[in-house]
């Protein structure tokens, strides 16, 4: 073989930067901040055309919002009847020791009348329900919202003027068993008629009806105002009595005193129009009184005469003993106030497209 040519230098330099000294176009030299910018902008519109497209479809298929009547605290007001089981009640004093049998009691209604219910200085005299509540939870796990009130019933109790089974005495009078015993009015009386009042404080659930569970779009959420459902509730309190005595035909007006405790349960159905709620409940429990006033050394009637010293801390010390069960019925309307905090789960309702 013969000797190698070498190439001519015009030959390599022209090869070498073919191959490998050629410069990139410059659409290839697009940093990797400038790709995740890219990336960003376009995860963000397609972000957003999901969403309008979502919102649309929800239209489409008849999403409405729910209610929005939703308060954190409530103030109501309202009036009520109330029935008493039978009782037996003890009056205990200087020299007397009587218990009547088997008593029904009645409540102490009052007619309707402007004057009176609504009058600002008297309307409180009837038979009234006063409370004010505020939520704890929303019924987002657990259905039903939960709330916290307090408040009181002014109940009212009479002893009927009849002839009543007794047993005791009265000074040197003996009472047999079953003995009959004439509670006539011009000489006795028993009644808590400025108030046998309840005041208790209250667990409450509240569930609103109708709502998540529907498909098809119906009168109260299409105006978003009206709403109805249940109400539960337990309670425990105290009994505040102001009572009304005549012992011997000497009447015995007395001031305010607490005199036992109660406790209780309601249930009822409410309805709503935007923060305006009526409520009809019915509402039953137990009262124990264990210490209401009997006879005194004054009173606020200005009958009773006026006794010092030892007889007077006697006639103090007297009381009246009794307990029963009541039922009471009720109506009541209810103002909802303050922010609703989170929405709950139902806020928005799902319902069927429109045919």
């Amino acid at each position: 073989m013969g000797p190698k040519v070498p190439l001519e230098p015009s030959f390599q330099t022209y090869i070498r930067p073919a191959m490998h000294q050629r410069k990139l176009p410059s659409y290839h030299r697009l940093s990797c901040t400038s790709i995740l910018v890219l990336w960003a902008l376009l995860s963000t519109a397609s972000s957003a055309l999901g969403q309008s497209r979502s919102r649309s479809m929800g239209q489409a298929i008849g999403w409405v919002d729910g209610p929005k009547a939703h308060g954190k605290w409530y103030v109501h007001w309202g009036y009520h009847r109330a029935e008493y089981s039978k009782a037996d009640l003890r009056f205990v004093g200087p020299g007397i020791n009587l218990t009547l049998h088997d008593v029904k009691a009645t409540d102490m209604p009052s007619d309707f009348d402007p004057k009176v219910h609504l009058n600002p200085a008297a309307f409180t005299i009837p038979q009234f329900n006063a409370r004010i509540g505020r939520k704890i939870k929303d019924g987002i796990t657990v259905p039903g919202d939960f709330w916290i009130s307090a408040g009181w019933d002014h109940l009212k109790y009479k002893v009927p003027h009849t002839v009543h089974q007794v047993s005791g005495f009265i000074d040197s009078t003996v009472y047999a068993p079953n003995s009959s015993f004439d509670w006539a009015w011009r000489d006795f009386n028993f009644e808590h008629s400025d108030g046998m009042n309840f005041i208790r404080v209250a667990a409450e659930r509240n569930f609103g009806l109708g709502r998540a569970s529907r498909t098809r779009q119906t009168w109260d959420t299409a105006n978003k105002k009206w709403r109805f459902g249940l109400q539960t509730a337990a309670s425990l309190g105290v009994v505040l009595c102001a009572t009304d005595v005549r012992w011997m035909g000497i009447r015995t007006k007395h001031f305010w005193r607490i005199t036992g405790w109660g406790v209780s349960a309601s249930t009822g159905a409410w309805f709503q129009y935007g923060r305006f709620r009526m409520l009809a409940r019915i509402h039953a429990g137990w009262l124990d009184i264990g210490r209401s006033n009997f006879l005194a050394s004054n009173d606020l009637s200005g009958e009773t005469p006026v006794v010092e010293g030892a007889a007077a801390a006697l006639l103090d010390a007297s009381s009246v003993r009794h307990s029963m069960a009541f039922l009471e019925r009720g109506i009541t309307v209810a103002y909802h106030f303050g922010r609703s905090g989170k929405p709950g789960a139902d806020e928005r309702i799902r319902t069927a497209p429109s045919r």
